[in-house]
């Protein structure tokens, strides 16, 4: 049944600003790195030193994540776009709630921001552990202040057996 004209406007402003703000971003590090400043910052560090690496999700969180990613998100990724290298480069050192608000006003492409905030949560968690980050006793909540006090971090990768120095 396709969704009434309110909703699909509502959708499509949500993908406007998401848009423009993610533009207005990208400009600025654009003006910065022309100008050799530093690149200004989407959000404050967190006021503490909690981290993925301290076991933010469970994993029945995770697992039903992988649930909702085989259902929502592996038609348009595949895992190797949100794990190592990739991840890093987009998500290492941000606050977990600039992720999670990423996957809830973005996502799924073909339906931005229709995913429920505890499946957001949940797909976040499953990306966690995709990424080898430890489990813990409490599931992330799903909600973007909450997950303001995390910051993605990951474990330090290992050299490869090619580059590692001989004896």
């Amino acid at each position: 049944m396709p969704r009434p004209k309110r909703e699909r406007l509502v959708a499509c402003v949500r993908r406007s600003w998401s848009l423009l703000g993610l533009g207005l971003l990208i400009a600025g590090a654009q003006r910065a790195a022309a100008q050799g400043t530093a690149a200004p910052k989407a959000h404050a560090s967190p006021p503490s030193g909690l981290s993925t690496l301290s076991g933010v999700y469970t994993d029945e969180q995770a697992s039903r994540g992988k649930d909702v990613y085989a259902g929502s998100c592996r038609s348009c990724h595949t895992p190797a776009s949100h794990t190592g290298v990739t991840f890093n480069k987009w998500w290492r050192g941000k606050q977990l709630s600039d992720l999670f608000g990423f996957i809830s006003t973005l996502m799924p492409k073909n339906d931005p921001g229709s995913l429920a905030p505890e499946d957001v949560a949940d797909v976040t968690a499953y990306l966690l552990k995709m990424n080898a980050m430890p489990t813990g006793a409490a599931e992330l909540p799903p909600d973007l202040d909450s997950l303001k006090k995390f910051r993605i971090e990951t474990k330090p990768s290992r050299p490869s057996p090619a580059k590692r120095k001989k004896p």
